[in-house]
C-alpha cells in the first residue's frame, strides 16, 4: 500500500433556515479528513474505463470484484492489503457463457454468499467466483410480459437474504417513463407487480426528444434503487425524497426533505419536447445539471447511518466531443441521516470538486473511486462524530 496524500480539513456552513422558510433545520456542520491511497496492481493493467460501474463489494466489504467488460475477466481487489488478489476469466458464450441474445452485458453485481448476477434484456444469470453457472434465474420466462420483451428494462435486481427465492426486481418502461417493482418467488414461478404512482411526477421534469418531429427518446431525472435491512430505498435525481418498499411488511410510503441548501425539488422545469436537431439539447442538459441533484442514499453499516451526495455542475463554453459543455467542477454536499432516515446534518463539501460513479462506505468511511495516472486509487471521506 502506498500512502500518497493526509489531509485534514474541518468544514462549518453557516445555513439557518428561518421559520418563514419552512426549512427543516438540522446541524449544518460536518468534520471530515481525506487520505488518499493507491492499490498495488502486482504489474497487472486494470479496467478503469467504467470507472467501477460494474463491480460488487463482498458481504464483510474485504473485497471487491470490478468486472472487465473487454476481456470479460474479474478482477478480485482486496481492500485490506489494497492489491490486486486475482483475475478470473468468464465465458463469453456456451453453457457458462455470460452474453445475452444482443452480445451485451450491462449490469454486475455482487450476492451476499459471494456469487455473481449478471443481468441484461433476456439474461438473468448467477455465476459462482470461478466464472462457473450456479443458476439461470429465468426471470423473462415468469414474467414473460414484462423481461422476455424489450420494452422493459431491469434497473436493479436484488435477492432477498433472509428468503433466496424472493427476488425484487425495479425496472423501467421505456415508452410511457412508468416505473415499477417485481417481486417474484423462485420457488412457485409467480410474481407480483407493484406498481409506483409516486414516482410519476418525474415526468415533470422529462423531455421528449424528436428528430423530424419523430418520437426519438427521452432525457429526464433518473431513480435508484438500493437494499438494506430489509428495505428497498428508491432515490431519484429531481426530488429530495426516497420511496421506501418495506420488504417483511409489503408496504411503501416516502419520506421527504426541504432544507435551506438543497431545497425540497429541483427548480429547474425544462420543456416538454425538443427537436434533436435544433441544437437545444445541450443547453437544457446545462441548465440541468447546473441545478441540484440527488444522487442514491448508501449505507454505513458501522456507525448505521446513511449518507447521499447532492451535486450543481459547472460548465465552460467549450464544447467536448459529443457536443455537450464540458464540465469544469461541482458543488458537492454531502447528507447524513440516522437509520431511520432521519436527516441529521448537511453541509458543503467544498474540498471535493466532483463526484465518481462508485463510491461506498468501508469501516465507516466513504471510499470515492480515483484514476491516478491509469492506476486504482480511492479517496477515503472519514467522518468524524457528527
Amino acid at each position: 500500500m502506498r500512502l500518497l496524500i493526509a489531509t485534514a480539513l474541518f468544514l462549518a456552513v453557516s445555513a439557518c433556515a428561518s421559520k418563514e422558510e419552512k426549512k427543516q433545520a438540522v446541524s449544518d456542520q460536518i468534520k471530515v479528513s481525506l487520505d488518499t491511497v493507491l492499490v498495488d496492481t502486482v504489474d497487472e493493467f486494470l479496467y478503469l474505463q467504467d470507472q467501477l460501474y460494474y463491480s460488487g463489494l463482498s458481504n464483510d466489504k474485504s473485497y471487491l470484484i470490478n468486472f472487465n467488460r473487454q476481456d470479460f475477466t474479474a478482477e478480485k481487489i482486496d481492500l485490506d492489503g489494497l492489491r490486486l488478489s486475482e483475475k478470473v476469466q468468464f465465458e463469453k458464450e456456451g453453457p457458462n457463457g455470460v452474453l445475452n441474445v444482443v452480445n451485451y452485458v450491462s449490469n454486475f453485481s455482487l450476492l451476499s454468499e459471494g456469487n455473481i448476477l449478471f443481468w441484461d434484456y433476456f439474461l438473468y444469470k448467477i455465476f459462482d467466483q470461478n466464472g462457473h453457472l450456479v443458476k439461470d434465474l429465468a426471470l423473462d420466462k415468469i414474467a414473460s410480459e414484462f423481461l422476455g420483451v424489450d420494452e422493459y428494462y431491469a434497473g436493479a435486481i436484488f435477492q432477498v437474504e433472509n428468503n433466496l427465492d424472493r427476488i425484487i426486481a425495479f425496472i423501467y418502461h421505456w415508452e410511457s417513463g412508468s416505473r415499477l417493482i417485481l417481486d417474484f418467488d423462485l420457488k412457485d414461478q409467480t410474481f407480483e407487480k407493484i406498481e409506483l404512482p409516486e414516482l410519476e411526477k418525474l415526468k415533470d421534469f422529462n423531455v421528449n426528444l424528436l428528430y423530424e418531429g419523430t418520437p426519438a427518446g427521452s432525457y429526464g431525472p433518473s431513480a435508484k434503487a438500493i437494499s438494506v435491512n430489509g428495505q428497498i430505498l428508491i432515490s431519484n435525481t429531481a426530488f429530495n425524497e426516497v420511496l421506501i418498499f418495506d420488504l417483511e411488511r409489503d408496504s411503501l410510503y416516502t419520506k421527504s426533505w426541504n432544507t435551506h441548501l438543497l431545497a425540497d425539488k429541483k427548480s429547474y422545469v425544462p420543456p416538454k419536447e425538443v427537436e434533436r436537431t435544433s441544437g437545444q439539447l445541450k443547453e437544457i442538459i446545462k441548465r440541468n445539471e447546473e441545478d441540484v441533484n440527488y444522487r442514491s442514499f448508501f449505507w454505513d453499516e458501522k456507525n448505521e447511518r446513511f449518507f447521499r451526495f447532492s451535486e450543481r455542475m459547472h460548465f465552460g463554453e467549450e464544447l467536448n466531443g459529443y457536443g455537450d459543455y464540458t464540465s469544469t467542477g461541482s458543488d458537492i454536499f454531502l447528507s447524513v441521516f440516522d437509520k431511520d432516515l432521519n436527516l441529521i446534518a448537511e453541509a458543503e463539501i467544498s474540498e471535493l470538486d466532483k463526484l465518481p460513479l462508485t463510491y461506498f462506505t468501508r469501516d465507516g468511511g466513504i471510499w470515492m473511486f480515483e484514476n491516478i495516472n491509469d492506476e486504482l486509487a480511492f479517496v477515503i471521506v472519514k467522518i468524524q462524530d457528527i
